[in-house]
């Protein structure tokens, strides 16, 4: 008997072409189809069934199974309070089954079971009307005709074939704004990222604060002087072989993917916008020398987002929940690791947020939206640039010259280290800087000025040892053998032959007493 497909497959066709329920998964055999309803606001998931069940204990484990796709099915439909209708279509009711269905199953609140099928009680099974008044249906349902199996199997046919020509043009549509273009700009940065990175280590090392620099990675100081261009270089330049492999392919997955839904034109717009946003609030928050395309990354993720709102039932159909889960790890990540530069991160987000309604999605013509961006892109990058100009709670960035300044003291590169150290000491008093500064000129038997600058550092800081035991050797070529023996003694005190084994106190003693002597 073909009255309960006709049946079937007309329910679900006065639902999709009628009512323009939107189809989200079809079971392979054509016999369970699950669909998205929206009316006047009001959000459902729609599931129809066309079973042959005998017995109560078959329908009712079919129920169960129903209840857990529901639960993944939510997650590919936005809204609150979500409906779940499920609707069985059989030739009859199985035969135990004594009241209607949902009375049966006493099911919870928001999920519904019906059953359509043919019984001539009417006490058991739902009527159609019942059924599409309950979902919020507006179209009116025109009963099944008395007929044979054939012009039923007909009509079955008709209407299946109608489903899947709207099924098939609706997917068609997605697939345009999923897949605008195939992705062409990707290959030459990823290209790019990895020749300069064999470049970087060919002449240093990735991980070499001074190779960085020299090469073109984010350094306040020199943007500060006017090497603006270093917000930029940046975006090319990574930190060890493991930055480069997880941004790489971070770039790959997300950039070709929004390089897909904007076009290549549009997807550079946005990647380097993202990308210059990234350093401009690194530059802005943070004073560590940074590196990398994570700014840029993250504004691909403020493109999909931008895509997530300008389709977001397409978006959370498809990428939206992983897309927001991965968003949410990654900077709750850089919120926890002091390393992470998470002020690039939200930066390059914003930027390519920004940058993708500036751009807005090809074929969709003007929006109003593109307007404000091309106030807002130019009012915020100068803000952030003003704001990196003057904010001096930035993350310290003593260290770091210090750091540096040993870096070039190591390459032989005193007039460099010296100059890095006098700047930072012309804004700032620290211990670290005036020891590594002593010791410059007491690399060059400069005893005089080794001596100044380590008696500025213990000033600064009467717990730094090295600077005690260096100041001795100092004042030991000076001649000055009191306090030659004092700063030895201090030096002692703080236990330096514990902190660094190539010292020698003894011998400091024995010359200090010899030529005292």
């Amino acid at each position: 008997m073909l009255e309960p497909l006709h049946r079937y497959w007309k329910l679900i066709h006065h639902l999709v072409i009628k009512e323009n329920a939107r189809i989200l998964d079809i079971s392979p055999d054509k016999k369970q189809i699950w669909m998205e309803m929206e009316k006047q606001g009001r959000k459902a998931a729609v599931r129809i069934a066309k079973i042959e069940y005998d017995w109560m204990n078959q329908l009712e484990k079919d129920v169960e199974q129903a209840k857990d796709s529901f639960r993944r099915v939510k997650k590919m439909i936005l809204g609150r309070n979500l409906q779940f209708y499920n609707i069985y279509v059989s030739s009859y009711p199985p035969v135990d089954l004594r009241t209607p269905l949902g009375e049966h199953l006493q099911q919870e609140n928001r999920i519904h079971l019906y059953f359509l099928s043919r019984d001539p009680s009417g006490e058991i099974a739902d009527s159609a009307e019942t059924i599409l008044r309950d979902v919020g249906a507006e179209t009116k349902w025109n009963p099944l005709m008395d007929g044979t199996d054939e012009e039923h199997e007909n009509e079955a046919r008709h209407y299946r074939k109608e489903v899947q020509h709207k099924q098939q043009a609706l997917e068609k549509q997605d697939r345009s704004l999923l897949m605008f273009s195939r992705p062409r700009a990707i290959y030459p940065i990823l290209a790019a990222i990895f020749l300069i990175f064999l470049w970087l280590e060919q002449n240093g090392e990735s991980t070499n604060i001074v190779t960085l620099i020299e090469y073109g990675a984010k350094y306040n100081p020199a943007i500060l002087d006017g090497e603006w261009w270093r917000l930029v270089t940046s975006m090319f330049l990574h930190i060890g072989f493991f930055h480069l492999i997880m941004n790489s392919l971070a770039l790959f997955y997300i950039g070709g993917a929004v390089e897909r839904m904007y076009g290549m034109f549009r997807f550079i717009i946005i990647y380097f916008t993202a990308g210059l946003f990234g350093s401009l609030a690194s530059f802005a928050f943070n004073e560590q020398v940074s590196a990398g395309a994570s700014g840029a990354i993250f504004g691909c993720f403020g493109a999909l987002l931008y895509f997530g709102i300008i389709h977001r039932k397409l978006f959370f159909r498809t990428m939206g929940l992983n897309v927001l889960v991965i968003l949410g790890i990654n900077l709750a990540f850089g919120f926890a690791v002091p390393a992470v530069d998470n002020g690039a991160h939200i930066g390059g987000l914003a930027g390519g947020f920004l940058a993708s309604s500036l751009v807005h999605l090809p074929g969709h013509g003007a929006k109003i939206t593109q307007f404000p961006a091309i106030v807002l892109i130019p009012v915020l990058a100068s803000g952030l640039y003003w704001a990196g100009q003057i904010n001096e709670d930035k993350t310290d960035a003593s260290m770091i010259n210090v750091q540096l300044a040993q870096e070039y003291i190591q390459r032989d590169n005193i007039e460099e280290a010296r100059r890095i150290l006098h700047k930072m000491l012309d804004s700032v008093d620290n211990p670290s800087a005036y020891f590594v500064l002593g010791n410059t000129y007491l690399e060059e038997n400069q005893y005089r000025q080794a001596a100044g600058n380590y008696e500025k550092a213990v000033s600064l800081n009467p717990e730094l040892a090295q600077a005690h035991y260096n100041l001795s050797i100092a004042y030991l070529n000076l001649e000055k053998w009191e306090k030659a023996k004092q700063a030895i003694e201090e030096a002692k005190a703080l236990n330096i032959e514990e902190q660094d084994d190539n010292v020698d106190v003894e011998q400091i003693e024995s010359e200090i007493a010899d030529r005292k002597g």
